[in-house]
């Protein structure tokens, strides 16, 4: 594991030594130049620029295991409450983004996402979320899974968010609620049966504090500074208990371009009666990018760290490497470092507003164990 981990700063450094040495004033055949107009016109065609906010429709398009291919459009509204601006210490913009999605599995989905910066350092952080969704269960705990599992399909509505008040720039207290109802139908095969708790679905509600500390430079694309965050959730309804998480964040940059090495370490754990759809995960899009399905592996406890170096490349065009190492468990004893999942995966980048630094992304892991993924979605994975 560690001579793994060894190989990617190695190959890190070897390509931050290459980059340094590439002539940023290189010219391009005119064919080239004439692609990069005809792009930027397109993208000048659904982008609205004033001078405190901006306005602009993503047509979406994505593929993951478990949706396959899936369609959608995003109309993102971004904009400034407070006296932030691109050239500020800490660049907070707020936003509103509904988005509407469906996929050749029958998917559908209709999100509402928003965040609101206030001038005097409040935080309102929102998500409304139905989703229809068909997917697998492979069981509790952290065994090599096979071809043994459920299907099942997964109705949900779910209000989360943050209200929070900034005490500083960079130190925030708030409060945490979560509200969701589940619905489980049409299931098939043996690992989700009665057994297991949350199997007919229900209703949780979830409130409690969090902490935090942001002094990263862009909310879009950091390239300096830190992030902590610290939260306990008390949950009730149809099932009783707790959920306790830590995300911490380091940014390092390595050059006046962009070039950026990130950190990840985080931990959740959750106490008491918790069903299936509510338990730590390993894999998705964000949280391990090697491991496509989230009800894979899962159990009462997720810890991983994961690093990742950030470059672009050309015009609007960027990429990334990253690594990192995983594991679900139920105790804290030796199981946590058995049977460890190693996570490596590259990923392309494509900047839709160069001056908020906020990119279309595609990502494409896979793990010792077998596992992969791959994503299409908006925004760095932390």
């Amino acid at each position: 594991m560690f001579k793994r981990l060894l190989a990617f700063v190695v190959i890190v450094f070897c390509i931050t030594k290459i980059d340094a040495q590439t002539d940023t004033t290189q010219h391009y055949p005119k064919s080239v130049e004439w692609i990069t107009d005809v792009a930027e016109w397109g993208i000048d065609l659904i982008t609205f620029e004033r001078e405190n906010y901006t306005f602009f429709v993503i047509p979406m398009a994505g593929y993951e295991e478990r949706t396959k291919f899936s369609f959608g459009v995003m109309p993102v509204w971004r904009f400034y409450l407070n006296n932030s601006d691109e050239d500020s210490e800490y660049f907070r913009p707020s936003n509103i983004s509904p988005s509407v999605m469906i996929s050749t599995t029958g998917m559908y989905e209709l999100d509402l996402s928003s965040g609101f910066y206030t001038n005097n350092n409040w935080l309102f952080e929102n998500k409304w979320l139905f989703q229809f969704m068909p997917d697998r269960f492979y069981g509790i705990g952290n065994q090599d899974k096979g071809d043994i599992y459920s299907d099942f399909d997964m109705e949900k509505f779910e209000f989360t968010g943050t209200v929070s008040k900034g005490l500083s720039n960079t130190v925030f207290l708030g409060v945490n609620y979560d509200l969701g109802f589940f619905d489980i139908s049409n299931i098939s095969g043996t690992t989700l049966n009665q057994d297991v708790l949350g199997y007919e679905g229900g209703f949780v509600m979830g409130i409690g504090p969090t902490a935090y500390y942001d002094s990263r430079d862009n909310i879009s694309y950091p390239s300096s500074g830190q992030y902590l965050a610290i939260s306990y959730d008390y949950y009730f309804g149809d099932y009783d208990f707790s959920s306790f998480k830590i995300d911490a964040r380091n940014y390092i940059k390595l050059s006046e371009n962009d070039k950026v090495l990130a950190f990840q370490a985080y931990l959740n754990s959750a106490y008491g009666d918790v069903p299936f759809f509510r338990m730590p995960t390993l894999g998705g899009k964000r949280l391990f990018r090697g491991i496509d399905r989230p009800y894979k592996y899962m159990d009462t406890n997720v810890a991983y760290l994961q690093a990742e170096y950030r470059s672009p490349l050309w015009w609007r065009i960027g990429y990334v490497l990253n690594t990192g190492v995983g594991n679900v468990f139920n105790k804290w004893d030796n199981s946590i470092v058995e049977d460890v999942h190693v996570m490596f995966g590259a990923g392309f980048r494509f900047q839709l507003l160069p001056k908020e630094k906020l990119s279309f992304r595609a990502d494409f892991g896979m793990t010792n164990r077998g596992d992969k993924g791959v994503y299409f979605t908006l925004g760095e994975a932390f």
